[in-house]
């Protein structure tokens, strides 16, 4: 469902940037006096099929990608906690030798053990189209409270990386 709920966010707001750059555009088109080739290139681009499911299409899409990618970044924040407490320590025992790639191997360790399950409870067969069926079906109420429950979800995440980083730190000064 969060999934669901970030790509409704990103095509909002891919929406509305389009629409601001359109106005503009179209504010430039009559300040210039090509308003009727404007009108004709507007129309043009509300009729192609194509071009809006490359935009906003839930197979496949710009928006849907962007989704893919936030939901990723924030699902890495929950194990990026462990991360840092496996750096501190390892900062801990072996000083400031660690080095790069301990460090990198530390970091992707747990994010990669925790994003696969996500992975796979989401995005594998195709199961987040599943989840649109589901959340068209539902009620307004229902679609806000997953709403409220995803900004819940991806503020916990920066909350949960920051506090590994607290603690990171307080474990090296120890």
């Amino acid at each position: 469902m969060r999934c669901i709920i970030v790509y409704i966010g990103e095509k909002w707001s891919m929406k509305k940037v389009d629409n601001g750059m359109l106005r503009i555009m179209y504010y430039l088109a009559v300040l210039f006096s090509f308003e009727n080739f404007y009108n004709k290139k507007v129309d043009e681009r509300k009729r192609d099929k194509a071009l809006w499911n490359y935009m906003y299409g839930k197979n496949v899409g710009v928006s849907i990608g962007l989704a893919h990618h936030w939901f990723g970044y924030f699902y890495s924040c929950y194990p990026g906690f462990f991360s840092w407490l496996l750096l501190g320590i390892a900062s801990r025992v072996y000083g400031d030798e660690v080095k790069g790639m301990v460090v990198l191997l530390i970091f992707s360790f747990p994010v990669a053990l925790g994003y696969i399950h996500a992975y796979r409870a989401v995005f594998s067969k195709d199961r987040y189209l599943k989840y649109f069926k589901q959340f068209e079906k539902e009620d307004e109420q229902w679609r806000k409270k997953w709403k409220r429950i995803t900004w819940a979800f991806c503020i916990g995440a920066i909350i949960t990386m920051a506090i590994g980083f607290f603690c990171m730190a307080i474990i090296t000064s120890v």
